[in-house]
């Protein structure tokens, strides 16, 4: 961990209390010329700090700048990284890049068209959120593209709990819960190959609500936030994070050894759901039994011509029964 990252956890530690220069030194080894050093570089990147004689220094306000350094600060595997302010989709910036052999990473403060399952959009408002794209030509065979949604969703698990110190859940397919509100959504397209039966590009984009914002009347009710302190945590090590953990899942396609860990943090098993239809506006009451090997969540419906049908689910949309 380099020093700049080292003295911006300190400071977010102290919680706006003043740290003295040579406090700063003695917990991270280094002189008081380095410190001075280091801190001179976090407000060139847009940290407030505010550095005061005989007191030290410290965060102004709680302030999360999205910078590549915090990115590069805890990535440990090869990937190329941009950041921007505002686009458009990070999805639709990575589908336009002509791919190489490093994967690469699109990451954005804000979205104005960006994208979720189904054609839904994905409110993305600046400051509050991670927006990223991961695109990369994978190493796996088109049939087992079935479980990168999957293994997605526990790569984003384990990269909030390790940058953020919550416990994160998965509502099947691929939607992130932390305390009943949805706090990540991932969306995963593909060009392939059929002829080869190889994956030509992989695309990956993960949303992630970070900190609190006005969310529509339409969401309010079911979206959520990591943190209610803004500033709490890193959003750019969150994402340096997220890269990580993809790799690492990714790897493990053909063993599918993050299997079951999906599987146990998928908090719907045992409750009802709805299982909404495709081809009309029907719902109908489920219980949610298991996952299978290939990924489906098994039903069993509990109302309607289907009563005590079981069914497995590849594809479609459930929701969650409120509890009464």
């Amino acid at each position: 961990m380099t020093t700049r990252t080292e003295l911006l956890k300190l400071l977010r530690s102290s919680r706006g209390e003043f740290l003295s220069g040579q406090k700063i030194g003695e917990t991270l080894g280094i002189s008081r010329n380095s410190v001075w050093k280091a801190v001179a570089q976090l407000k060139k990147e847009g940290y407030p700090i505010e550095g005061k004689s005989n007191a030290g220094y410290r965060l102004t306000a709680a302030s999360d700048p999205l910078t590549p350094g915090d990115v590069e600060s805890v990535l440990r595997v090869p990937c190329d990284i941009q950041v921007h302010d505002v686009v458009t989709s990070t999805n639709d910036i990575a589908r336009s890049m002509p791919l190489s052999h490093r994967p690469a990473a699109i990451i954005a403060n804000q979205q104005s068209a960006g994208r979720g399952r189904l054609g839904r959009s994905f409110e993305s408002p600046g400051g509050t959120g991670l927006y990223m794209t991961i695109a990369l030509k994978p190493a796996f065979a088109l049939n087992k593209a079935l479980f990168v949604t999957m293994a997605c969703a526990v790569a984003a698990c384990r990269a909030i709990e390790r940058v953020c110190g919550v416990s994160p859940s998965i509502k099947w397919v691929n939607d992130i819960f932390l305390e009943q509100k949805k706090i990540c959504g991932i969306l995963t397209e593909a060009q392939s190959n059929l002829e080869t039966g190889e994956i030509d590009s992989l695309i990956i984009g993960t949303g992630i609500n970070c900190f609190p914002s006005s969310f529509s009347p339409e969401i309010s009710h079911i979206a959520g936030c990591i943190s209610d302190t803004p500033g709490a945590f890193s959003r750019g090590e969150l994402a340096g994070e997220l890269i990580n953990q993809t790799a690492d899942v990714l790897e493990d396609i053909e063993s599918r050894s993050f299997f079951s860990e999906y599987r146990a943090r998928c908090f719907i098993l045992g409750q009802r759901i709805l299982v909404h239809a495709h081809y009309d506006s029907r719902s109908t009451l489920a219980l949610a039994r298991d996952i299978d090997e290939d990924g489906g969540l098994i039903v069993e419906y509990l109302e309607g011509p289907r009563a005590g049908i079981l069914e497995t689910l590849h594809t479609g949309e459930i929701s969650i029964v409120p509890v009464q």
